[in-house]
């Protein structure tokens, strides 16, 4: 690959001066993330009302859109008097019991003489200290009953109702996905069941990612990387190394992703470009023990005609280094151990 250039006398020194400067690995692919995100869905069709005005920062919690709240407010209502009326039928019954035990602990404390002339159970069994016992004992249980059915039925309500309430799952920005009324008191027809109806972003922290795919690249020490994305007017938007995690990729398999934490002075200009792809070029701190070596002086050396890659030209010229990086136009090389 590099006969081309064996008729060039062009010798390197194999002396080089030892150098700390950053080299430009390359350009990737890139995107702009927040910290976190999350999708806000709608489960059916409706009116939608509580919407807010999402130019500003929210904070978690904050009530975003209600589905069908009327409706919602009716079967609210219809529930809870319900609720009411079992509380008062399972009160009777408990009244009754603990008039029952009254006349039971009445009965157990006269004298064999004195139960002689109490007619309160006549004909019926007569009581002993058990049947308190058994007294007690059904007056829980009805009111374990109504307290598990009210459970239930609370739990029942807002397992329906609750999705039909979008809430901020953190502080952040909310952007709609829908086209809203102009005016945000007035209630918004929903028609549709598929598309995302909101989308919130944690706007504590955002980031350059991007997905290393070279493993050599990811045998380096990830704290010296830093990722710069050109702008218009020669602005800049740079990151540097935040943390790295495997992701699933759009084809089933994982990514290696690289994380470039972003300036809070730049978050506006971080938002404006979430979701859009662009170019990130990414730069390694390579640390001073290291020698820089031009890729086009490495070439023109004679050594570069019977060489076949990178390696076998560096054991030439360089036979007490190896490559440590591959940069855009360099290569650096540390000294072998």
């Amino acid at each position: 690959m590099y006969r081309r250039y064996a008729a060039l006398s062009v010798v390197l020194s194999t002396t080089l001066p030892l150098l700390a400067e950053p080299v430009t690995v390359g350009k990737f692919s890139a995107k702009i993330v927040p910290e976190r995100i999350a999708m806000l869905n709608l489960t059916e069709r409706g009116t939608v009302t509580d919407l807010v005005d999402s130019s500003n920062r929210l904070k978690a919690g904050t009530v975003v859109a209600i589905l069908n709240k009327k409706r919602t407010q009716t079967e609210h209502e219809d529930m809870e008097l319900m609720l009411a009326r079992e509380r008062l039928n399972k009160k009777d019954e408990v009244q009754k019991l603990r008039a029952q035990r009254a006349k039971v602990q009445f009965y157990l404390s006269l004298n064999p003489q004195e139960r002689r002339f109490n007619t309160d159970f006549k004909g019926d069994e007569i009581p002993t200290p058990s049947s308190l016992r058994d007294i007690d004992d059904r007056i829980s249980l009805l009111e374990r009953e109504l307290a598990t059915m009210e459970r239930r039925k609370r739990e029942e309500f807002a397992y329906k109702h609750d999705p039909l309430t979008l809430r901020m799952p953190f502080d952040g920005r909310l952007q709609y996905n829908v086209t809203l009324p102009d005016d945000l008191s007035q209630p918004l027809e929903y028609t549709e069941t598929i598309r995302t109806f909101a989308t919130v972003c944690d706007d504590s922290a955002y980031y350059i990612t991007l997905e290393m795919g070279e493993s050599d690249l990811s045998l380096l020490d990830e704290k010296r990387f830093s990722a710069t994305v050109r702008l218009p007017g020669g602005r800049k938007l740079q990151g540097t190394y935040s943390h790295r995690r495997v992701e699933r990729a759009g084809n089933g398999g994982d990514m290696l992703v690289y994380f470039f934490r972003i300036p809070e002075e730049m978050h506006a200009t971080a938002y404006n470009m979430l979701g859009s792809n662009t170019n990130a070029v990414l730069i390694y701190e390579t640390g001073t023990e290291t020698l820089h070596v031009s890729k086009a002086e490495l070439i023109a050396h004679p050594a570069a005609a019977n060489s076949e890659n990178w390696e076998e030209l560096v054991s030439h010229t360089h036979p007490d280094h190896a490559i440590l990086l591959i940069g855009q136009r360099t290569l650096v090389l540390v000294p072998k151990k």
